[in-house]
C-alpha cells in the first residue's frame, strides 16, 4: 500500500493535527506520554524557535506516523531537533505498531529536506521506531549511549511488591509511616481539574526545597518551565495521563510526585519533599505511594526516568540507556 509523506511547516496546520495526533497516539502501542501532542505542543509554545518542521505520514489519508522536529542553527551548524527536546526524557517518531516499515520513508524524506547539516535526537528509548529503522545510504549515523532510565518491573498486586522491592527499603518505608503516623494523620491526595493549579504550586515549592540546597536551584525555578509544565499539566490531566501527587501529615504538605501513567507502564517524572520533614522520609513515602498507584492500575514497569540517582535503585530499578542518535549528509 502507497504511504505519503507530507511536510507540515505551519504552526496552524500543525495544530489541526491534534485530534488525528491524539488518536494516533492511542493507537500506538510504546507510545510514552512525551510523544503526545498535549505534551509537545506545550512545550512548543514556551520553547520552540526556529522553524517546525513536522514530517506525517498517510495511508488512505489515515495519519500513520509523525516526526516531529524543528530547525535550529547553532554554532554555525543547521541543525534539526526534535520538538519537546531537554525535557522530554524519551523521544522517538510516533508511528502506528503495524506500520513501523513507514519510518524509514520519514527518514528518506528528511534526507530530501533542505537547510539542514545535521539531525540530532537524543534521549531514544531502547524501543524507539528511529532505533529499529535503517537511515538511507546518504546519510551518515552515528549512535551511543545516552543517559540511563532505571526502571522497576512491577508485581501484578501490591502484596506481590516484596518480590522485586528490597528488603531494607520496605523495611524503612514501614518504619517512617509508623512515624509519621505519630507525628498525624498520613493522606495522599491526587490532583483534580479543581485542584491542579494549587498541587502544581506545592510541587514547584517542594521540588525547589528538594534541590535548592544540592544544586542552588531546581528545573522548576525557571518561570518558563513553570508556565510550560502549568499547560501541559492541565492538557495531560485532561487526557488521562497526569498523576500529580501531594503527601499530607497532619495539616503539612510534605512531599509530591509528578507523574505520569499510560499504556500500563508509569513515568515518575520529577519528584519534591520538605527537608523539615526529612526524619519521615517524605521522598521515599510519595514514590511508595506512586508505585502502589501504578501497581493498582495495572502498570507493568514503573520508570524513574533519567539519571541514576542512588535512590532508584534502593527500589530494585534496574538501568536501560537512552540512545543518542545524530544523522548527517555525506559531504
Amino acid at each position: 500500500m502507497s504511504v505519503k509523506i507530507e511536510q507540515v511547516t505551519s504552526e496552524a496546520v500543525i495544530g489541526q493535527l491534534v485530534p488525528e495526533w491524539q488518536a494516533l497516539w492511542r493507537r500506538a502501542g510504546d507510545a510514552t506520554p512525551f510523544q503526545s501532542p498535549e505534551w509537545l505542543l506545550s512545550w512548543w509554545r514556551f520553547f520552540g524557535n526556529g522553524a517546525p518542521l513536522v514530517l506525517t505520514a498517510r495511508e488512505h489519508e489515515r495519519l500513520i506516523a509523525v516526526l516531529p522536529l524543528y530547525h535550529h542553527a547553532e554554532s554555525g551548524c543547521a541543525k534539526l531537533l526534535p520538538i519537546g527536546v531537554g525535557l522530554s526524557d524519551y523521544l522517538d517518531a510516533l508511528v502506528e505498531a503495524a506500520h513501523s516499515g513507514t519510518v524509514e520513508a520519514l527518514l528518506q524524506a528528511l534526507l530530501e529536506q533542505p537547510r539542514w547539516e545535521e539531525c540530532y535526537i537524543p534521549d531514544l528509548p531502547p524501543f524507539a521506531a528511529l532505533l529499529a529503522a535503517r537511515p538511507p545510504a546518504q546519510l551518515l549515523q552515528d549512535r551511543r549511549i545516552g543517559e540511563t532510565c532505571p526502571v522497576l518491573t512491577l508485581p501484578t498486586a501490591v502484596s506481590g511488591l516484596p518480590e522485586v522491592v528490597p528488603r531494607k527499603t520496605l523495611r524503612d518505608l514501614g518504619q517512617a509511616r509508623r512515624r509519621a503516623a505519630v507525628a498525624g494523620s498520613i493522606a495522599a491526595i491526587p490532583a483534580d481539574e479543581g485542584s491542579l493549579a494549587e498541587f502544581l504550586q506545592e510541587f514547584f515549592r517542594l521540588h525547589e526545597d528538594r534541590w535548592q540546597p544540592i544544586a542552588g536551584h531546581g528545573v522548576c525555578s525557571d518561570p518558563a518551565v513553570r508556565n510550560f509544565h502549568l499547560a501541559a499539566a492541565r492538557r495531560m490531566l485532561s487526557a488521562g495521563i497526569l498523576r500529580l501527587y501531594l503527601l499530607r501529615i497532619g495539616n503539612s504538605v510534605v512531599s509530591a510526585y509528578y507523574g505520569f501513567t499510560a499504556k500500563r507502564i508509569a513515568y515518575a517524572y520529577l519528584s519534591g519533599f520538605d527537608h523539615r520533614f526529612a526524619a519521615l522520609s517524605p521522598g521515599t513515602q510519595i514514590i511508595a505511594h506512586a508505585i502502589e498507584e501504578a501497581v493498582r492500575e495495572g502498570a507493568r514497569e514503573f520508570h524513574f526516568l533519567r539519571g541514576g540517582e542512588a535512590y532508584k535503585y534502593a527500589w530494585g530499578a534496574v538501568d536501560r540507556p537512552n540512545t543518542v542518535l545524530t544523522l548527517r549528509r555525506w559531504c
